[in-house]
């Protein structure tokens, strides 16, 4: 009788280790699953003889947000950083435009309406009937493409430091942007620009300069056009292997004829949109420009973000998390 129970107890011993081992075995591989479909590949065809999309998923919330980001030819990497104040609360689905870095694709197959078609793709591979849609600079006129083309699967636009939503620029605001222009030029001659060349000895002529002091200062040159706060330089990873300048000439040639203005799109329709942008973007130098704009949509909701530039998250990143935070759980 004893013998009997003892062989008992050990057989349930057993099957609580294999059952133990079992679920921590799988669990091991569903985060491990997790872990390499943290960063994908989405196919535009074949799967073995057509260009392929980079997708890289960042969060752990459970509601997707589609980021694009700016170029065209960009990559996505720097643009990670507007949201990691926000990773717990959403899911945030990267990717990497045709032609850009570790999206590579011909000459031939490059233009601003394949571009569209490739975030409609996305969507359908996602199994989303709606997106939210957070774009920047470039990638904002592409989310306003996008949602000229495909209102019925726009959910929320987030517009962050967008490039020009009216093209060509109207005529009634050329003086506006002439005195942003003289503005900015100014603001490029900076002091502040000049100590930080000298901080580093970088104010010797570029033949005198290492490969490493070149790319310092092509950091700093880059940053006082895209910065209000030069010292921040060290957080750009801009270059000339990261940047595919090309893909900007490609499907800057494929441009409607007619142009476009988002602005008389987005009346049509009622999803939210928000804009948010740095008081010093250089491409709308003090936000005279999309002040004027979103009065004619009387619905977006524009954040502009004080000492800020084309990249506000690297300066005012608080600010920014805070603006986008609103702007994600705007409703209709």
């Amino acid at each position: 009788m004893k013998l009997n129970l003892g062989i008992k107890q050990f057989r349930i011993a057993i099957f609580i280790i294999i059952a133990t081992a079992t679920f921590e075995l799988g669990h091991a591989q569903k985060k491990s699953e997790e872990k390499i479909i943290d960063q994908w590949f989405l196919s535009t065809g074949d799967w073995e003889n057509d260009p392929q999309i980079y997708v890289r998923e960042v969060g752990t919330g459970t509601e997707p947000v589609i980021m694009l980001h700016g170029g065209w030819g960009a990559e996505h990497s720097g643009l990670v950083e507007a949201i990691s104040g926000l990773k717990d609360e959403f899911r945030f689905i990267f990717y990497e435009q045709r032609g850009s870095l570790r999206s590579p694709f011909p000459d031939s197959l490059i233009s601003f309406e394949e571009h569209i078609k490739d975030l409609e793709l996305l969507r359908v591979e996602l199994n989303l009937d709606k997106m939210t849609i957070i774009g920047h600079s470039m990638g904002a006129v592409l989310a306003s493409a996008y949602a000229s083309k495909y209102p019925e699967h726009v959910k929320k636009l987030v517009l962050m430091s967008p490039a020009q939503l009216k093209e060509p620029f109207p005529e009634e605001d050329k003086e506006i942007q002439h005195q942003q222009f003289l503005a900015n030029k100014k603001f490029q001659n900076r002091i502040e620009i000049i100590q930080e060349l000298e901080k580093y000895n970088l104010n010797r002529a570029d033949s005198l300069l290492n490969s490493r002091e070149r790319t310092i200062k092509s950091r700093i040159n880059f940053g006082k056009l895209m910065l209000y706060d030069i010292t921040k330089w060290t957080q750009l990873d801009n270059g000339k292997a990261l940047y595919k300048g090309k893909v900007y000439d490609l499907t800057a040639k494929t441009y409607p004829e007619k142009g476009w203005n988002y602005f008389l799109e987005f009346n049509k329709h009622t999803y939210p949109i928000s804009i948010i942008i740095g008081d010093h973007d250089w491409l709308d130098f003090g936000n005279g420009l999309y002040k004027k704009w979103t009065k004619e949509v009387p619905r977006i909701k524009m954040t502009s973000i004080k000492n800020a530039g084309h990249m506000p998250w690297i300066e005012q990143p608080k600010e920014v998390t805070k603006a986008l935070r609103i702007s994600l759980n705007l409703k209709r």
